[in-house]
């Protein structure tokens, strides 16, 4: 069977860091493809939390367990050590509290895995240029 690659390298760093079959939570999870790419290669039970309810309908209908949330809002609603491992993958520099959702990701999972966009990559540069957002 052939492994789900992502063009998206810090998706198969983050893929490497889970156990087979780990139960994981993905905060900030767009329309799912790392969910999704957890769920074929490594087996994950996983479940994600999305901000835009447009992304969160589009991971829904794809077959993903995704919720619409805030995760500065929403994740007091999830038990202590309900999940192995929670990622929070490029999300953390929109967060008006991320020192309060680090600690959340840390009451709700085993392990959390936090990932930056490289800001001085020229790409992420033009983007915020053009944007002011990445």
């Amino acid at each position: 069977m052939n492994k789900m690659q992502s063009i998206r390298k810090d998706w198969n760093l983050i893929e490497s860091l889970i156990s087979r079959s780990a139960k994981v939570l993905d905060i900030g999870c767009g329309e799912g493809g790392l969910i999704k790419q957890l769920e074929e290669n490594i087996q994950a039970n996983t479940r994600g939390i999305e901000l835009s309810p447009d992304l969160a309908r589009k991971a829904i209908a794809d077959g993903l367990s995704v919720v619409q949330g805030n995760a500065e809002k929403d994740l007091d609603q999830y038990s202590n050590q309900s999940f192995d491992y929670v990622i929070l993958s490029q999300t953390l520099q929109a967060m008006v509290k991320p020192r309060d959702v680090l600690l959340e990701l840390l009451r709700i999972g085993g392990k959390a895995i936090v990932s930056f966009p490289n800001f001085g990559h020229w790409k992420i540069r033009l983007q915020l240029l053009l944007t002011g957002k990445t």
